[in-house]
């Protein structure tokens, strides 16, 4: 999985080797507003993004509407596109739901992930109990996700976790200064118990504890 590189898994529907348009289209402008080019509330040209990578309007458009239906943009018919407000409660929602997703992957596939998976899993879960600041943290979290986004084997459930993955990144990342930098007795406590029931193998206690975390960093 590579989230964290604006890479979204998903299957290529490739032609001669080459990636579609649109999913080019969509990587180029997620990308984009992960790196910080755009804020939220910026408006976004499709003729700028159609300069940039020398295509025709519609695959920038195709890419527009995935992106408006993961949530990452709003748009008004025939007047603008612009960056989704990530620090409203909707878009804040987001981690929380991320959290719902990956428990139950948990649930689903832990009791035949191996242990080295399994102690990765953990890891990460207590990296982000003992992160120092907002942005360790939030690496940790992407990072846990990502992994266990990786263990789930149906593509659209997948790429759900996937999306919704994207969507709490830019939350975590835009809001960041709204969270505090020291992670919270409550945070430390359900990722401890998180970590302990994975490296345990105890699909249930997981996600129980793996939704707990991600409602504490709502």
């Amino acid at each position: 999985m590579t989230i964290a590189y604006a890479e979204p898994r998903t299957r290529q529907w490739n032609h001669h080797g080459a990636v579609p348009l649109p999913e080019r289209a969509f990587q180029h402008i997620l990308a984009a507003i992960l790196r910080g080019d755009y804020l939220s509330g910026d408006t976004l040209s499709t003729l700028r993004f159609a300069k940039e990578l020398d295509m025709s309007l519609n695959p920038i458009r195709e890419a527009i509407i995935r992106l408006r239906d993961i949530g990452l943009v709003q748009v008004t018919p025939a007047r603008y596109t612009k960056v989704a407000d990530f620090s409203t409660p909707e878009s804040r929602a987001a981690i929380g739901y991320a959290g719902v997703l990956a428990g139950a992957a948990l649930r689903k596939t832990l009791s035949t992930t191996a242990d080295e998976v399994r102690s990765d899993l953990a890891a990460d879960l207590e990296l982000i109990g003992r992160a120092e600041t907002a942005g360790d943290r939030n690496a940790a979290v992407i990072a846990f996700l990502s992994a266990v986004a990786d263990l789930v084997d149906h593509p659209r459930q997948a790429m759900h976790l996937v999306e919704s993955t994207i969507l709490a990144r830019c939350a975590l990342q835009f809001a960041a200064a709204s969270l505090p930098d020291q992670a919270t007795q409550a945070q430390s406590a359900a990722a401890g118990t998180a970590a302990r029931a994975i490296r345990a193998a105890e699909p249930e206690v997981a996600e129980t504890a793996v939704r707990a975390l991600f409602d504490q960093l709502v």
